[in-house]
Formats: structure tokens, sequence, C-alpha cells
């Protein structure tokens, strides 16, 4: 038992380690190598939670491909102290690339022609962080808080270079360890990023629909883009 508890407290005080650098593991797209690090307090997870990353994989599977996922380094802790396969709902990132674009290699023009495919037909505005608070006095976000299973497009954003991020409210349903069923709403970014030559989506997701959970996921999407550009600047 006492050999159990120093296992633990020595796996939790890596998790606490590992938080204060930004993580970073490499990924292959199409054989292609990309770095891919995270801001902190983010850490990736799918040897940590084998369980749920198998779980995510295989529901984008039919689409694409999920290369990382990252939670909170508290948020890993607090799953390692109680036992369970998942992760207390926690802002969370992934990186995933689809499986008609992996093979296909972008430049700055193809990647705009994406953009411009994309947001075709869509009436969506383009927004900042300050135009939260105005988004959600505006909008009638009533049929995603009510049925699991609703989108809602917020607004397109331009958070980082090479890239471009369409902010969504999300509801899904989940669930309580007594066997209730609940509705839960969230923000997700999705974020298209051109990255040596190829196209990835980053997803940072909020655990709750707020103007400042919007704020949030918009702050650390335009955080990780940084991110993402600093081991091609220290080469």
């Amino acid at each position: 038992m006492k050999k159990s508890i120093t296992l633990l407290a020595l796996l939790l005080t890596c998790v606490c380690a590992r938080a204060q650098t930004p993580p970073q593991l490499v990924v292959f797209v199409d054989s292609i190598p990309i770095i891919i690090a995270a801001p902190s307090p983010f850490v990736e997870v799918s040897r940590n939670l084998p369980e749920t990353f198998a779980q995510k994989s295989r529901a984008v599977m039919g689409s694409g491909r999920l290369l990382a996922w990252f939670i909170p380094a508290q948020a890993l802790k607090q799953s390692l102290i109680d036992a369970t396969p998942a992760p207390p709902r926690c802002r969370t990132l992934q990186v995933q690339v689809m499986k008609d674009m992996e093979p296909v290699r972008y430049d700055a023009a193809t990647f705009q022609k994406l953009r411009a495919d994309t947001l075709l037909g869509c009436a969506v505005p383009q927004i900042t962080p300050d135009d939260a608070d105005t988004l959600f006095r505006i909008l009638d976000l009533s049929q995603v808080t009510r049925k699991a299973g609703g989108q809602k497009i917020l607004g397109e954003s331009d958070l980082g270079r090479d890239s471009f991020t369409l902010c969504v409210a999300v509801s899904t349903e989940g669930s309580d360890r007594m066997g209730g069923r609940t509705i839960e709403t969230s923000i997700t970014c999705v974020t298209y990023v051109l990255i040596k030559d190829k196209i990835l989506l980053l997803t940072v997701s909020s655990p709750e629909l707020s103007p400042n959970e919007l704020r949030n996921t918009m702050r650390l999407t335009a955080e990780w883009l940084s991110l993402l550009r600093w081991p091609a600047k220290a080469s």
C-alpha cells in the first residue's frame, strides 16, 4: 500500500513538473513530422488516459485522425486520484487531421481557397474576444441549450497567421455518476492552420457556454497558435 502511494505521488509530481514547460510531441502527417506544443497548464494525456483517448479517436476516425489531446495538469491529477478513465469537465485542446486533407500539400493560395470554400454560404460575423458580451445579448442560443446535439456558429476570427477560426456553441448529452442525463453546453473554437504545407485542425473546447468562456477559448487559441510557431523560430 505504501509503495502504491509513493508511486502515485511520484506520478503526480511528474505531471506538475511537466506543466512548468510547454509539453511537446512530434506527430506525423503524411510522413511529415510536425512539432506540437501546448500552452501551460495543458499536458498531453493520450498515454495517461488511453480509454478516453481511444474513444475520442473512434469518434473522429470516419473523417480524420486524432493526433493529440491535452487537458490541464490539475484535471489529470484529479482523474488519477479518483482512478477514473475520463477527466472531469474541463477545457481541452485537440489536434487532428482530416482524411481528405492529409495527402494534400497546401500553399498560401490553396489555403485561402480552402478558407473561402469553407465559409461560402455561411453568414457569420468576423469577431474578436471583445465582441463576446454583445454576441450573447443578440444571438438566440435556445436551440443549443434545450436539446443535445445542437450547434450554432458564433463567428469567424483571425487569431494567428496562416489560420482561420470558427467559434461554435455546442450541446451534448452528458451523464452524472448517479445515472442521470443532462444537456452539457460548451464553446468550441475550431482552427484550420497551415504548418509545413499541411493543414491541421486545432480544437479548443470550454466546459460551459458563456461570454467569458468564449473569450477564454479565443485567447487560448491565439496563445496556442503563437506557441506552435515557436519551434520554427527557435531553429
